[in-house]
């Protein structure tokens, strides 16, 4: 009888290249015989190729698997906390933000009202002393029209004082005429024109 077939003690599978069994016997016969081959190696002491155990100090510094999960999660946790702190801070700074926003817009809208008040204030003064300045001149124009127009009368009427008192009257034109002969002269030689004839002949003969 042959030997039987020492199975492999290598871990990889192998694949049975044998006949196939004739009969049943046949089968269980040999499937006996390599039971009984097996238990034969399995009784033989094998090599040990575990690796060898840490040390008890080694075990202690090692965390273990639970501890390491655990910190995880409180790590975790202690991030979530933290960005949901952050997160409420940040809502109310932007709350915070959007009153200061809110209050700088109604002084907006005060400042920007008073401003237009303070312009209308401005117009209406505006306004007012231009008015006073165009009375101010009216009033001036007609001041200065007057003083003009009364300044002219007092030349005219100086000047017609002047007039009257170097031009001479018909009455000192007369008297004037008096004085220097003008008239008497003229008298006379009408009166000589007058004188008889005869006399001027007796006078004629009398000188010669």
């Amino acid at each position: 009888m042959e030997d039987p077939e020492i199975p492999s003690q290598s871990s990889a599978s192998t694949v049975d290249t044998s006949r196939p069994f004739r009969s049943v016997k046949e089968a269980v016969a040999v499937f006996g015989e390599r039971l009984l081959v097996g238990d034969a190696y399995s009784s033989s002491p094998k090599p040990s190729t575990d690796a060898p155990l840490p040390e008890i100090g080694t075990w202690e510094a090692m965390p273990s698997s639970t501890t390491t999960i655990k910190e995880e999660k409180e790590h975790v946790l202690d991030s979530l906390k933290k960005l949901e702190a952050e997160l409420e801070e940040t809502k109310e700074e932007l709350r915070l933000l959007k009153e200061r926003e809110e209050d700088t817009e109604v002084a907006l809208a005060s400042l920007n009202a008073e401003l237009h008040k303070n312009m209308s204030k401005l117009a209406e003064a505006e306004a007012a002393a231009a008015a006073k300045a165009a009375a101010t001149r009216r009033i001036a124009t007609g001041c200065e029209r007057g003083r003009i127009e009364e300044e002219m009368k007092r030349s005219e009427l100086k000047m017609r004082r002047m007039e009257e008192t170097e031009s001479p009257t018909l009455a000192q034109i007369l008297s004037f005429g008096d004085k220097i002969g003008y008239f008497g002269g003229k008298k006379e030689k009408k009166k000589i024109k007058k004188k008889p004839i005869i006399p001027l002949v007796g006078d004629l003969l009398l000188i010669l």
